[in-house]
């Protein structure tokens, strides 16, 4: 009778398991934001948020919970209800860089559901346009010879840009101090204020290197910017450096397969749209959707990669 009992139980859940995935969403969708309000992080997942709003037929909340690289957003996430009204922004450094070099309390690989990747950052290093060198290869030389002194903003500790810059200095055998702020706006202002000498990060710079008030000095990530076709990447000035660059849309462990694919299918819909595309332009990003396996095999792949790079750099935990 007691078995009787627990099939019947189990197969009651199952449907009413099915049938709230079928008619999912009915409220509203909780979107957690790893980074501080207007940043690009934050700048992308708001015309996210709205053009879900459009296919989903529910309002789509962007949420603030900046710190650690993503890494406070992402630990939040992995308590939440596997149920596809709480999901976050799952960047690079979140998910494939600080792992290895701290003690966190999510497992990247194992804590989430992948819904999808929405697209990737370029990002560089920007100085402002009174500073002595107007290069990377300058930068370089200037800090050895002031060693110390250079001091550099980041979008938080244990970020793409954090990691490539201390492979930098590593290589190069420089000498600077990193000061991470919450999120790439608050780095902006940090540098426009003098209370830095450099930003290593997104595009948050892009205004102030169109207008002249920053210079951009090298792109870290793997390809040259469009915009700036003169600008070298770090390998093309010589330094064997690329930065990863991830962002995606993931939720705790657990979610039903159907809630996932209605979600990727919504997000690869509102990636194609106007208002989006023209963010990722405005932004100088690229879009880069991946649906829900792909998305897992690109961090799963990009994971075990930067492992090996922190540790050989010495960087690992």
């Amino acid at each position: 009778m007691k078995y009787l009992f627990a099939t019947l139980f189990a197969a009651l859940s199952f449907v009413a398991n099915f049938t709230q995935a079928a008619e999912w969403p009915t409220k509203t969708i909780k979107l957690t934001v790893g980074y501080g309000a207007g940043g690009t992080t934050d700048t992308v997942s708001r015309v996210l948020s709205t053009e879900l709003e459009k296919s989903l037929g529910e309002k789509v909340t962007v949420i603030n919970k900046p710190g650690g690289g993503g890494s406070v957003a992402a630990a939040l996430s992995k308590a939440q209800r596997p149920d596809g009204y709480s999901i976050f922004t799952l960047t690079t450094g979140a998910a494939v860089l600080s792992p290895h070099m701290q003690n966190l309390p999510y497992d990247p690989l194992n804590d989430f559901s992948f819904i999808s990747q929405i697209a990737q950052w370029n990002l560089g290093i920007v100085a402002p346009k009174d500073a002595p060198y107007s290069s990377i290869q300058e930068l370089v030389e200037y800090v050895k010879q002031h060693p110390g002194e250079v001091s550099y903003a980041i979008a938080g500790a244990g970020t793409p840009q954090h990691l490539a810059m201390e492979r930098l200095a590593q290589q190069e055998s420089l000498k600077w101090k990193a000061i991470p702020f919450k999120g790439g706006a608050a780095s902006v202002t940090a540098l426009l204020g003098g209370h830095v000498d450099l930003m290593a990060g997104a595009t948050e710079w892009l205004p102030q290197v169109r207008s002249g008030e920053f210079k951009l000095l090298s792109i870290i990530t793997d390809k040259r910017m469009a915009e700036f076709p003169n600008v070298p990447t770090l390998i093309d000035a010589g330094y064997e450096i690329s930065a990863p660059s991830i962002l995606g849309i993931a939720g705790p462990k657990g979610i039903p397969d159907e809630v996932v694919e209605r979600l990727a299918s919504a997000i690869k819909v509102a990636t194609e749209t106007e208002g989006f595309m023209a963010i990722i332009e405005k932004l100088a990003m690229q879009v880069n959707y991946l649906d829900s396996k792909s998305f897992e095999e690109n961090v799963t792949e990009t994971f075990h990669e930067q492992g090996e790079i922190i540790q050989l750099s010495g960087l690992g935990k």
